[in-house]
Order: C-alpha cells, then structure tokens, then sequence
C-alpha cells in the first residue's frame, strides 16, 4: 500500500507536524523522527498528533526504535516500525488490513484460507445434524423392531387415520428443523459486502478527496507611458536608487578578431624601358633677352611620343651665350641708355643626352629612336625641339597584391562579426537580476594589420587575413532598484490599485519581455545621463490571499459574482476535477489560482 512519509527536522515544531500530515495524500503516513527531537518528546504532542491523524482519516506509523518513542506511540495506540521497509507492529484493535496484510494487497480482497475457514464453519453444523438424523433414524428402527416382537394386533380405519394425523405434525416438526445450505448464498454476500466497500470508497473519495478547483481571475490593467531622465554612476557610494542615481556595474571584453578574404589588387612588378632624350634650339630661333637665352629642363619632367611617357632622371639645360658671336646674331637699337637687343641663333645649341625612364612598366615602352613628335610637360613659350633615343629594357609581369580596399572591405565584415560575439558574450556575463543598457554597448581600440601586408604579393596557396584587436565594454543596473524607482514615482496613491507591470519584470516573474529601455546615453564627466522610458501597466489589486478568502467553500455561482463586483476584474472562471463537484474546496491545498493581466 501507497504511504507517504514525512521527516521531521529538528526544528519543526507541533503545528508543523500537524499540517504534514493533514496535507498528506495517501491513507497511511509514516513519521520519521530525528535522533534528538524535542517536539516528540512530549505525551500531549503524541495525542495531538494521533487526534490530527483521526480527523484527516489517516493512520500514523511511527518509525523508530527509540524505547521512550516507542512507549508514548503504545499510550495513544499508535503503530510503529524499525524502518520504512519492516511490517509494522500493531495495538490490539488496530486492523491489519489497513496495511493491507504481510503485503500491499487491496483492502477488500478476501484470500483463500480466510474463504477456507468459512467453509469448515458452515459445514460443521451441517454434520452435527447429520448425526442428529442418524441417531432418529436408528430409534425409528429400534421401535419398528419392538413392534414387530409385539403380537399382532387388529388395526381398524379409524386407528390408522389417527395415526396419520399424529404423523403430520412430526412431520412439520421436522421441516421446521431443516437448515439453509449457506454454500448457495455465501457468493452473493461476499459480493455484496465488497460491493459496500467499494461504493462506499468511492463516495469517500468523489466527495471528500477528488473534489479540487483552479480560479482563474483576468483583471484588466491600464497603461501609462513612463518617461523620467535618470543618472548612472560607477562608484556605488554614490547611487540613489529612489532619486534615480543608479549604481552600474562595468563587463569588459578584449577580442582579437581575424577573418580570411581574397585579394583584388594587382600590381605589375616589370620593368621599365630606359633611354634618353635631347633638347635643342633650333637654329634662327630669336631671343628677346638674355633671360631667354637659359632654358633649364628639370628632373621628372614628361616627355610623351606617340602616347608613351618617359620622365627624366636628372635635369638638363640648354643655355645661349648671348656675347658669343660664334652663336648669335646681335641687332640692337637705341641709345646707350635705351638700348633694346635681341639675338638670333645662328645654329642648333642642344641640352645634351638626358636620361628618361618610361613611366610605366611593359614592353610597349620600348621604341625605336624618334626625332620627332616628340611633346613635354614644360610649360614655357620658348621655342625648342626634342629629339629621342631608342627605349629599351621595358618589362611586363602582373602579379596579385593585397589592395587597400581589400583590407577596407574585410574590416568592415570583422567589425560586425565580433561586435555581435562580444554583445552576446557581455550579456552572458550578467545574471537576471540585472537590466542592460544597450545603448552603453561600445568598442574602443580596433589596431588594423593584414597577412601579406597591403601591395604585397600573395603567393599561390596563401589565403590573406585581416587582424584586428577590439575593447567591448557594457553597462547593467540591477532590476529592483530600477522598479523601486519607477513604482514610487508613478504611484498615484490610490489604494485600490496597484501596479502590475513596470515594463522591468523581476528575475522570478513569469512575464519574459522587457519592454522598458533607455535612450540618450552619454557621458557627462564621470556620470551617465539618460531617460528612462516605459510603460506602466495599473489595475484593481487582486491577490491569491484576497481571493482565497472570498472563495473557499463557496458555490461557483457565488464565487463568480463576489469576484466579478471587483471593479476591473473582467473575467471570473472556475475550472472543477469533476462534474459533480459544484463547491469550491474548503481546503486551500485542493484549490490553485491563475491570476492574469490583460
């Protein structure tokens, strides 16, 4: 049979024992004492216990071999056992089959010795009648005999008549004397005695242990929008949770993000074509001044023929001496004071050979010698003629290089990628008991380097990387001082209503969403400023204790009316185990409650 058992700590006391028991589910309740329990070792504590017992129709097994416990249980009959699994030892008008025999057989079965017992008593009786039977039989013959030894006698009508009329009432005397045979009725009484049982059983238990309720209340809550501004701190000696000065707690992380990518960049790693160029100035060329007369060619200017560009290496000049009359032609006009000169070349003066390299790499730099079409990036009027060597040595070989917009590209792909694996990482770190502030999420630091570096060349078989090293860092205020806060300022002093919903649910509630959060997060100095935003969710204060109290042992009918007159209760439903049962429960542990907010 089913037991449940109850451990008593040492610091239980009576009244605690006492509920255990009454709020035990099975019939039979097994008590197991501690080695010193003080509450047990009191004789009143034993009758109210073994009283307790008997008003909740349970029976008490006292386990323990303590010879001073075992003496209280005998005083208030109470059965006791070594252990949970020995067979208990019972008073003298206590019935076994409450334990169900030696095992955990059903109370009303009957086994075949108690049926074999009552067999051997009912047909005992038989036998003694029996014998009775016999014993008349035999004197019936002993008188037939003694008549037959009597001489014979001369019987008329009227003697046998009289003999048949003394005969009939020996007759009846014998049928009266006849006895049931209790074979034929012994199944039906056995039946119908566990038929008792059972309907009795049942009625025990649909009226007195089956019957249960669930309450389920809807109140209807309004909504008010919440908006205070709020400062945050790091130092928890300055916090004022009810001014709205919160303590925050900092989680770091330092991440060392890599990702792989694919190089674009191309560069061409030839080489260029080399040669040299001549400037001249032609022969008739006319020369207003001697300032004209030097015509300078400076290193890297361009040279282009037919397209191609060459720049010189080093600088050139080509200089006129306007005093030489072997290279001008002197003509001037004037006075002394006023005289105006101007030259003419009588030949070609030239600047010399000047080196150039093509600006580019590839073969098609390399051309034959060109004595025109030749043009320059100098900018002059002066009138001159440049004249080109044959260009050689001009190489092409492109290769795959890591670009700068390839480095660009992965870093923006490996800032999202780690910034989500840190947010994820950071919120682990803090328990529920702490509301985040995701607008103090941010990332400092964040050196970029690539493998190969940017122009370098990336051989067949490598894959570059892209590494970069971030700080991450988050900010979380604890829930409870958040919702002090808010209670206290939008607590309008009604108090028939109460606040159901902060928009911050406690760690324990059954409500999952945070819908509070907070917006313009800066730092100003070594405080945080921001606003607070929620909504705040109002309705009639509606409880399990309020409810329990106008309920219990109550008509459903009744109970639907009493909560419904509660202003903002929108719904009321009682949910019964079984169809019968049309009361609410008297006992609290047979009744649950779902109270939900609309």
């Amino acid at each position: 049979m089913n037991k449940d058992v109850i451990y008593i700590e040492p610091e239980d006391d009576i009244t605690d024992i006492l509920a255990n028991i009454k709020s035990a589910k099975n019939k039979i309740v097994a008590l197991v004492p501690p080695k010193k329990a003080g509450v047990l070792r009191s004789a009143v504590n034993f009758k109210l216990i073994a009283k307790a017992a008997g008003q909740a129709d349970k029976t008490v097994v006292l386990i323990t071999s303590d010879e001073s416990l075992l003496k209280l249980a005998e005083n208030v009959k109470m059965p006791t056992a070594k252990n949970l699994q020995s067979k208990p030892k019972l008073p003298a008008d206590l019935e076994a089959d409450e334990f169900g025999g030696e095992g955990d057989s059903d109370d009303d079965e009957i086994d075949d010795e108690e049926l074999s017992e009552e067999d051997d008593v009912i047909e005992e009786e038989p036998k003694k009648i029996e014998v009775k039977a016999e014993k008349t039989k035999d004197d019936a013959k002993k008188v037939a005999a003694s008549k037959k030894k009597e001489p014979d006698m001369e019987i008329d009508d009227e003697d046998l008549e009289d003999e048949e009329e003394e005969k009939k009432p020996a007759k009846k005397k014998a049928a009266s004397k006849s006895i049931p045979d209790f074979k034929k009725v012994r199944k039906p009484i056995i039946i119908g005695v566990v038929a008792a049982i059972l309907i009795f059983a049942f009625c025990f238990w649909a009226f007195a242990i089956a019957p249960a309720a669930k309450i389920i209340v809807k109140v209807k809550t309004t909504g008010q929008n919440f908006a205070e501004n709020v400062s945050f701190v790091t130092d928890e000696s300055k916090a004022k949770p009810e001014e709205g000065v919160f303590y925050m707690e900092q989680k770091s992380i330092t991440k060392t993000a890599e990702a792989e990518f694919t190089a674009t960049g191309e560069v061409d790693k030839g080489t260029k074509a080399t040669g040299s160029i001549t400037v001249t100035r032609p022969a008739g060329t006319v020369i207003s001044s001697e300032n004209e007369a030097v015509f300078s060619i400076p290193a890297g200017t361009e040279f282009t023929n037919n397209g191609l560009t060459y720049v010189t290496s080093v600088g050139g000049s080509v200089n006129v001496d306007v005093n030489d009359s072997e290279q001008v032609d002197k003509h001037c006009s004037g006075g002394s004071f006023s005289q105006k000169c101007t030259y003419t070349l009588k030949g070609v003066i030239s600047s010399g050979s000047i080196s150039v390299v093509a600006k580019t790499n590839g073969e098609k730099y390399n051309i034959e010698a060109r004595n025109s079409g030749w043009s320059s990036s100098l900018s002059t009027n002066k009138a001159f003629d440049v004249s080109g060597s044959a260009m050689t040595g001009g190489t092409s070989k492109k290769i795959k290089v890591v670009s700068q917009k390839d480095v660009e590209t992965a870093e923006a792909g490996l800032e999202s990628e780690g910034e989500s694996d840190a947010r994820e990482s950071l919120t682990s770190q803090f328990s529920s008991e702490y509301f985040l502030i995701e607008k103090s999420f941010s990332a400092t630091g964040g050196k970029i380097s690539s493998s190969p570096a940017i122009n370098e060349e990336v051989k067949d078989g490598v894959k570059p990387k892209v590494i970069k090293e971030i700080k991450y860092t988050i900010f979380a205020v604890k829930r409870d001082d958040l919702n002090k806060f808010i209670k206290t300022k939008a607590d309008a002093g009604d108090d028939t209503q109460t606040i159901y919903s902060t928009g911050i649910p406690d760690q324990d509630s059954k409500e999952e969403e945070i819908k509070a959060y907070v917006e313009s997060f800066k730092k100003d100095k070594d405080v945080y400023t921001a606003k607070l935003k929620t909504i705040v969710k109002t309705g009639p204060e509606v409880t399990e204790q309020m409810v329990s109290e106008k309920t219990l042992g109550k008509k459903i009918g009744e109970v639907q009316s009493l909560l419904k007159s509660i202003k903002g209760v929108s719904e009321v439903k009682v949910d019964t185990s079984y169809f019968w049962v049309t009361s609410v429960p008297n006992d609290p542990n047979k009744v649950s409650f779902e109270i939900t907010v609309e």
